[in-house]
C-alpha cells in the first residue's frame, strides 16, 4: 500500500488507491516539481516511484510512515538472543529478540523523509529492526530506538502526536525534537474539511510555536483524483476482510484525500503562508533521490 500525505505548492507525499506511476503522471499534469514516496513501514515502492518520476521530470523524494510503539521495544537489552551466521571464518553472530516477545497493542504513526544517503541506510535500518521480530505485515519501533539512527532523515510530527498520551503532547514533540534535531522536525497541518481538523491544526500551530519548529501544509492522500474514492473504499475492505455495507468508520470519511492541485493547496491554507512556505523550503532542501544510492536497478 503507498502512503501518501500531500504538500502544497512543491511536492507531496503518497497511500492509498493509485499505483506509484498514476500517482506521478497526475502530479506531473498539475505542475508538481517534486514528489514523495511513503510507504508503510518500508520503501517498497520506492523503485518504481524512482522510474516513473525520472521520466516525468519530478523529483522523487524518499520516505516512509514508520509505527512507533508508545512503550520500549519488546524483544530489546535482555530479552534477546544470538543466532550464528554463516560457516567458518565467515561465520557471524546476530542479535535477535526472543522468540515470546509481543507487539505492543498502542501504537502511531511518525512520517518519515530521506534527506541523505545515511538517512536512507538508517532508515532501511530501522525498517529491518522492526521487521526481524514481528510476522509480517506487524511490526513497530520505540522512539527509544531512533538514537543513533536519524542522521539523514526528516521527521514530520502531525496529529498523530496530539493522540499519543504515553509521553504527553508536548513532551512528545519535544522527544522527537531531541532525538533529530531542532532543523529536522516540521510540524504539519492537514484539511480535509472535516470539522476536528481545525482544533488539531490550531494546538499544532502552538506547539511549533513553543518549540520553535517551522509548520507544512500537507494532504494526506490516497488517491490521484476524487472519482477514485469508491475504488480506495473497496481496497479498504478488502484489507479489513470486510465489505461495504460492514466497514463503517474504516472508509474514507469524504473524497478530499485525492492529488490537489498547488492552486487548491493555496487556497486552502491562504490564511497559513507560513505553512504554504515550509512546504515550498522542505523540498527544496531534500536532494536525495535513489540514483544517489548507488545500485542499478533490474531492467
Amino acid at each position: 500500500m503507498y502512503i501518501e500525505l500531500h504538500a502544497a505548492s512543491a511536492f507531496s507525499f503518497l497511500q492509498g488507491a493509485s499505483l506509484p506511476e498514476t500517482l506521478v503522471e497526475r502530479a506531473a499534469a498539475l505542475g508538481y516539481p517534486a514528489l514523495a514516496l511513503l510507504d508503510a513501514d518500508g520503501v517498497y515502492g520506492a523503485p518504481r516511484f524512482h522510474k516513473a518520476a525520472k521520466h516525468a521530470g519530478i523529483k522523487a523524494i524518499i520516505g516512509a510512515e514508520l509505527t512507533i510503539s508508545g512503550q520500549w521495544a519488546v524483544g530489546s537489552g535482555q530479552n534477546r538472543t544470538t543466532r550464528s551466521v554463516g560457516s567458518g571464518q565467515n561465520r557471524t553472530t546476530r542479535s535477535l529478540p526472543t522468540a515470546d516477545c509481543r507487539l505492543p497493542t498502542k501504537t502511531w504513526r511518525l512520517p518519515v523523509l530521506v534527506e541523505s544517503t545515511d538517512g536512507y541506510r538508517n532508515l532501511c535500518r530501522l525498517v529491518t529492526r522492526m521487521k526481524m521480530r514481528a510476522a509480517k505485515g506487524e511490526g513497530a519501533v520505540a522512539l527509544e530506538e531512533f538514537e543513533g539512527y536519524t542522521t539523514g532523515l526528516i521527521a514530520l510530527a502531525g496529529r498523530p502526536i496530539l493522540d499519543a498520551a504515553h509521553y504527553g503532547v508536548g513532551g512528545l514533540l519535544d522527544r522527537l525534537v531531541g532525538l533529530f534535531g531542532r532543523g529536522n522536525v516540521y510540524v504539519e497541518m492537514q484539511r480535509h474539511l472535516l470539522r476536528d481538523e481545525e482544533a488539531a491544526n490550531v494546538t499544532l500551530d502552538s506547539l511549533a510555536r513553543a518549540f520553535r519548529v517551522p509548520v507544512i501544509a500537507t494532504n494526506d492522500v490516497r488517491f490521484a483524483e476524487s472519482s477514485d474514492r469508491p475504488l480506495f473504499d473497496v481496497l479498504t475492505c478488502v484489507h479489513h476482510k470486510t465489505t461495504l455495507d460492514a466497514a463503517g468508520r474504516k472508509l474514507a470519511r469524504n473524497a478530499e484525500r485525492y492529488l490537489k492541485s498547488p492552486e487548491t493547496m493555496a487556497q486552502l491554507f491562504a490564511d497559513r503562508p507560513a505553512a504554504l512556505a515550509g512546504t515550498v523550503a522542505l523540498a527544496e532542501r531534500l536532494e536525495y533521490t535513489m540514483a544517489d544510492l548507488g545500485y542499478r536497478f533490474p531492467t
